[in-house]
């Protein structure tokens, strides 16, 4: 099972061997065994074989944070994030590194416009796993010597480069093994429409309400869950946003404390400790393994942080997901891994969250 639900290619052996094979501009392959679906609630376990070139940028520098952003095709999404973190300055404190998946725009003639270093991954499957792109990234980073690890979704931008430096301060000073930040939905978006498709979605009752700069994400909480699988219903707990939509001043997001999980938009992670527990679960290839990831961060005793206090950034939630016609939100693969997220964690869950 430990093969199933941990990056074995984070084994110390394969590290080794990893080391003294790596170079830019190479092909590069690695297997991992992991449950991949075959229809609804069908799930078979499968080597899985992962492809990627390296194509570093040339002022890396591994003191600084590794700032890992996966995408796929959306070039316009790409060039406004990255023209982000130009007016903020972001470049002068992180590393940032593109993770292309299996794109057919061609991405590159965007990123050779910004210092950034550039992975290119495919996979023997065709399929779309958050988890294994974000893991490759992290076997680099922690190969180039990195210590902090940051993943960053593609439609997530700074609000102030001053709130990025003061998470990472407070991530440091409360020796947390993985924090986070509230987010807000974006003022601005880059959809032709008024409201994204995620809102028009799943939040149509909001569309006539001033969401825009409200709360995306302050925090989490646990609901009672009704899963739906084969073998019947059951009872269980889900994740959730805490306070979405209230004002970014609400003194119950406005604040900091240790929490049980954060959302994987934006994760600060000691990188050791990731590579030491097998990074993002291969086998969760699509949600819930950034409560995976805390969940066991907090079991074995480390810290969980949400800084909130007058820190913001803005994620325009999904964009990624309904720019791309090939990758669903909500498709069969999004309810396997809801269900085999309550297979790991339902009975021992209660314990850790009380």
């Amino acid at each position: 099972m430990e093969d199933l639900i941990k990056c074995t290619s984070f084994q110390k052996d394969f590290l080794e061997k990893f080391s003294n094979l790596f170079e830019a501009n190479r092909e590069i392959k690695i297997s991992q065994r992991q449950f991949i679906t075959k229809s609804f609630m069908k799930l078979q376990a499968d080597i899985v074989e992962y492809i990627f070139r390296w194509n570093p940028s040339q002022n890396i520098d591994p003191q600084k944070p590794f700032v890992a952003i996966p995408i796929r095709n959306s070039s316009k999404l790409l060039r406004y994030t990255l023209e982000n973190f130009s007016s903020n300055n972001f470049y002068e404190h992180v590393n940032v590194v593109i993770i292309d998946d299996r794109s057919e725009e061609n991405l590159s003639t965007i990123i050779n416009d910004y210092p950034v270093s550039y992975i290119r991954v495919t996979n023997s499957e065709s399929m779309f796993n958050f988890s294994m792109l974000n893991n490759i990234a992290a076997l680099i980073a922690y190969v180039l010597g990195g210590d902090t690890f940051i993943m960053w979704n593609s439609d997530l931008w700074l609000a102030d480069i001053r709130h990025f430096n003061e998470l990472l301060q407070r991530h440091k000073d409360q020796d947390s093994t993985i924090s986070g930040s509230k987010l807000l939905y974006p003022l601005e978006s880059l959809h032709d429409e008024e409201h994204s498709e995620n809102m028009k979605h799943h939040f149509p009752d909001k569309l006539e309400t001033e969401y825009k700069g409200s709360v995306q994400f302050g925090g989490s909480r646990w609901i009672p869950y009704i899963l739906k699988t084969s073998k019947g219903r059951r009872d269980c707990f889900m994740p959730i946003h805490f306070r979405r939509f209230s004002n970014k001043d609400d003194h119950r997001v406005n604040t900091d404390y240790a929490t049980d999980f954060v959302t994987g938009a934006l994760q600060v992670i000691d990188l050791s400790w990731f590579i030491q527990n097998g990074g993002l679960n291969p086998s969760l290839p699509k949600n819930f393994q950034d409560t995976d990831l805390c969940l066991r961060a907090v079991e074995s005793g480390k810290k969980v942080m949400y800084f909130g206090k007058d820190l913001h950034f803005y994620h325009d939630e999904s964009y990624s997901f309904f720019s791309n016609k090939d990758v669903k939100k909500e498709d069969d693969q999004m309810k396997n891994d809801e269900a085999f997220f309550v297979k790991l964690w339902d009975e021992k869950l209660l314990k850790i969250i009380y």
